[in-house]
This record gives structure tokens, C-alpha cells and sequence, in this order.
């Protein structure tokens, strides 16, 4: 994956949109790659059927569909599933599914490792290595969506993976308004 591409994953809808515009495409162009990317969550942009040959081979030049590469699955007896996320630069993260009677919860992490070295948790020995752009957090998501079952659906989001997700308030924030999108 070519990772001086801008990742089309950490734009909000009106990002696109105005993307989209800034390529001489109407505005309504943007929200179905944002949906694109986001509800259907494809991975190439050739695959965006509803959009242009041309508006589509404009974007490969300059964006690509960031995700991170599951390296493990772990499972538990109670369906709860560890995932080891390899992101575009070889650090990884892990996120957690959690099935519950009526929900699934998903635990994300916001940060590779933790400046805060809590005695209880084993992320601060690795000590903090760097924050999770938006982007990265988004396809976190996604790639836990990837995993389960075409009829279940994420319905809980918890910031309780790696890392401290005040202390990258700004990602954070940007990847909470796009999933609420």
C-alpha cells in the first residue's frame, strides 16, 4: 500500500463533498464516496460502481482506501474475539469484539503503546510509540465490521485499547464525528 496517498478513510462526509467539488464534480458525488467508503466499506476505488471511470482513476492518484491487516484472531468460550491489527507502518494495535444478548461492543485503540505507564495495564510498557490518526482509528472499525457476520452490526464503541484516547483528543474527535456520520 502506497502510504504517501492521502487515506480517503479519514474524511468526513463534507470533506468529501468538497473534494469532490474541488475535481469538478457535483457535491452529491461526495456522499456516495463516503458511503462508499464508510456503509459499504470497500477497499478499491474501482469497485465504486455509481462514480465515474474518470472521477475514480482521478482519485487513485492521489487517495487510497486505508485498512489495517488482521494478524491474529483470538477467541474466547463467550465469542469475545482479539484482533492484532498491523497498520500501513508495520506498528500494530490490538481491538476487541464483545458480544453481549442484545449488542457488540468494540474496544479500539487510539494510540500505538501509552505515555501514562499504568501498573495494571501492559500497553505503558511499551511506552508510547505514536497516536492513531482518525483515519487509522476509522479503518480500526471497519476492519472489526469486516469480522463479523453479514447480519450483525457494531452497536457500542468503547476507547479502551491501546493507548490514552484524551491524549490524542483531536484524532480521536475527527474519528468519532466520521463514524457518527
Amino acid at each position: 500500500m502506497n502510504e504517501t496517498l492521502r487515506d480517503l478513510t479519514g474524511l468526513d462526509r463534507g470533506q468529501a463533498e468538497a473534494l469532490v467539488e474541488a475535481l469538478g464534480q457535483p457535491r452529491y458525488r461526495g456522499r456516495q464516496l463516503f458511503r462508499w467508503v464508510q456503509a459499504r466499506r470497500v477497499r478499491d476505488l474501482g469497485a465504486m460502481s455509481d462514480l465515474s471511470r474518470t472521477l475514480r482513476e482521478s482519485l487513485r492518484t492521489t487517495f487510497r482506501i486505508g485498512r489495517p491487516f488482521v494478524t491474529k484472531v483470538q477467541r474466547a468460550a463467550d465469542g469475545t474475539r482479539k484482533l492484532l491489527l498491523r497498520l500501513g507502518d508495520g506498528e500494530e494495535v490490538e481491538s476487541v469484539l464483545i458480544p453481549d444478548e442484545d449488542r457488540l461492543t468494540a474496544c479500539i485503540s487510539t494510540q500505538v503503546g501509552c505515555p501514562l505507564a499504568c501498573r495494571f495495564c501492559l500497553t505503558g510498557l511499551m511506552g508510547m510509540r505514536r497516536n492513531l490518526t482518525a483515519a487509522e482509528i476509522v479503518g480500526e472499525v471497519l476492519a472489526l465490521q469486516d469480522d463479523v457476520a453479514p447480519d450483525e452490526r457494531i452497536s457500542n464503541l468503547v476507547l479502551m485499547g491501546m493507548g490514552e484516547p484524551l491524549l490524542n483528543f483531536a484524532e480521536v474527535e475527527r474519528a468519532v464525528r466520521i463514524l457518527c456520520d
